[in-house]
């Protein structure tokens, strides 16, 4: 059984007439000028001091879960503060895939084809949002889920786009992060790459060989994406994320036009996998869930000149499948992959400013999993999660540690955390209003350049310290107001979820046991005003980890009272503001 201890130690700072008291705290990873020996040769002494190994308090489980799923309840606390961090990881790491969202989709649409006695009938925008939900609120495999989310915003699609509303194009797509946000970030770019969804918004599916004499030449946009914003950047890094100079001390280019147009003759001769011939149009709406096939002879030949000395051959016969794994190793095995990935990945888990330290170690364990294997997905999660800044008592109380909850994050921890169920264990949202409160929902992104970028300065306090601060990018009047309205209609009015017809003029009844609702049961017992302080104490730990202040609570405590308590709605009532309140105080929106 692991024991969690904490050493206080007291001592007394003598001087003349006085003696003041200090307090030293030694333990969960604060060790520093302590020297530890051991009677025992079984481990390192020191270990007694890390974090590695405690079982956490509430507090830290659901600060934890905070960073590793999109949404929680008190029975994950509970689960996480029983089992500790490192198990409760490892278990993720083996929860299966239940289904996938193309074969929900495929379920829905048969599902309007049978009801509608219309074989012909076709796919809807809807389809992909629901199946998105059901997966999101009945499958388990909440790390999984939330590393997917992180690379939806890495490797962005959007239906801003040529595929616009083809559920297909989005499920299909979004499986593809689902299925590797475990295993190899290698696996993970070959398979972004020949995905047609990523091929039509990144215009490369039908990218056809060089002809001069008709001015016709490969399409750059995936070649400059892939490198700018999905492996290496624009700039030189050192491993721990700094930028490298030159001896002026400006930033080393990573790539310049030239090395965009010999990667872009790579990516050519793509199309459709169920066309046999080049340059044609989708087959149907089903063509997106088949991974792009090579047509030889519309790729481009010839030698590649890739980066830092890398040349792909000119094979005979042409080989464009061979050309296109030689240009994902190259970007995969550049010395800026690792640390990119590292710091992206950090900022979507944990925080949006973290130390050179922090990207360090994470980007060390991109290129050597302990076992000699680059680019582990799965070793790479643990290092995000497991590292001391990420769990540190002290980090939470720095200024420049944490980030702003992504609104769309916030939405979900709504259901989450109130056990949003419906009759029939089956959901529907279409998460219209969320998108519309808050501009954000998976593959909604306005551009390629995802919801914001990583390095997003806020005007003020935040770039004069030059920190960054992405999710304040869609952060404005519109949405600031739109969060608030969202609370109203999410959580006062608990209408959590926005449930439609799949067809026109479908029967209500056919989905009333799909309409969702939250339970706030336990809240509810917890109104009296002598039992507000554990029901503040509890929604504190379950959406804040308990870092709203005894002032926030207190204030939150004086406007409760004032409200009614004598019936059952009068109590709910007061459940619901308190939750209102506290999702909108600056304690719980930026996280920490």
């Amino acid at each position: 059984m692991r024991i969690i201890s904490r050493l206080i130690v007291f001592f007394s700072l003598l001087s003349p007439g006085y003696a003041q008291p200090d307090t030293i705290t030694i333990g969960f990873g604060e060790y520093a000028g302590v020297s530890v020996t051991s009677s025992t040769s079984i481990a390192s002494p020191v270990n007694t001091l890390l974090q590695d190994g405690y079982l956490p308090n509430l507090n830290a489980a659901s600060r934890f879960l905070s960073q590793a799923t999109l949404g929680y309840n008190m029975e994950d606390i509970d689960e996480v503060s029983d089992m500790g961090i490192e198990d409760w990881i490892d278990s993720q790491f083996i929860k299966p895939i239940p289904f996938t969202l193309k074969n929900k989709v495929k379920e829905y649409h048969n599902f309007v084809r049978t009801a509608t006695n219309t074989p012909t009938a076709g796919q809807s925008y809807r389809m992909w949002s629901y199946a998105w939900w059901q997966y999101h609120m009945a499958s388990p495999d909440a790390l999984r889920q939330r590393v997917a989310l992180a690379l939806s915003e890495l490797f962005v699609i959007s239906d801003k786009s040529a595929f616009a509303s083809n559920a297909y194009a989005l499920s299909s797509y979004y499986d593809v992060l689902m299925n590797n946000a475990f295993t190899n970030y290698r696996d993970l770019m070959e398979d972004v790459t020949f995905h047609p969804s990523m091929g039509v918004y990144l215009t490369y599916l039908n990218n056809p060989k060089s002809n001069p004499a008709t001015n016709q030449f490969p399409d750059e946009n995936y070649a400059r994406e892939l490198m700018q914003l999905f492996t290496i950047g624009t700039s030189k890094l050192n491993m721990d994320g700094t930028l490298m100079t030159n001896a002026n001390g400006q930033p080393i280019q990573t790539y310049n036009n030239t090395d965009i147009a010999e990667f872009a003759k790579v990516f050519t001769g793509l199309s459709w996998a169920d066309r046999t011939t080049f340059n044609r149009t989708a087959a149907n709406d089903t063509s997106y869930t088949l991974p792009m096939i090579m047509f030889n002879t519309s790729h481009e030949p010839g030698q590649k000149l890739l980066l830092n000395g890398f040349v792909v051959p000119n094979r005979n016969p042409i080989d464009g499948i061979a050309d296109i794994q030689d240009a994902i190793t190259n970007l995969f095995n550049h010395p800026n992959t690792p640390p990119f990935v590292a710091k992206f990945l950090i900022q979507r888990l944990v925080t949006s400013n973290p130390s050179p330290a922090f990207v360090s170690r994470v980007a060390n364990t991109f290129v050597n999993n302990g076992q000699g294997v680059r680019g582990d997905m799965k070793a790479i999660i643990r290092a995000v999660l497991l590292d001391p800044e990420a769990k540190s008592c002290n980090s939470g109380e720095e200024t420049d540690f944490g980030a702003l909850r992504e609104p769309f994050i916030r939405y979900v921890q709504i259901n989450k955390a109130f056990d949003a169920s419906t009759l029939s264990g089956n959901y529907r949202n279409d998460m219209d209003y969320v998108y519309r409160f808050v501009q954000q929902k998976p593959l909604t992104s306005p551009s390629v350049f995802n919801f914001f970028q990583q390095d997003y300065q806020p005007i003020g306090s935040i770039e004069e310290a030059g920190l960054v601060a992405p999710e304040f990018q869609i952060t404005n009047a519109q949405t600031i107001m739109g969060y608030v309205n969202s609370l109203y209609r999410f959580v006062i009015q608990e209408n959590v979820a926005d449930e439609y017809d799949l067809y026109t003029n479908e029967d209500d009844a056919t989905y009333t046991n799909q309409i969702s609702t939250i339970d706030l049961n336990d809240e509810v017992l917890l109104t009296d005003n002598n039992k507000l302080h554990i029901l503040l104490d509890r929604l504190n730990l379950l959406l804040a980890q308990g870092r709203l202040s005894q002032p926030s609570l207190t204030t939150i405590k004086n406007v409760l009272v004032e409200f009614p308590n004598g019936t059952t709605t009068e109590k709910r009532d007061r459940v619901r503001l308190a939750i209102y309140l506290m999702m909108s105080s600056p304690e719980y929106l930026i996280n920490r």
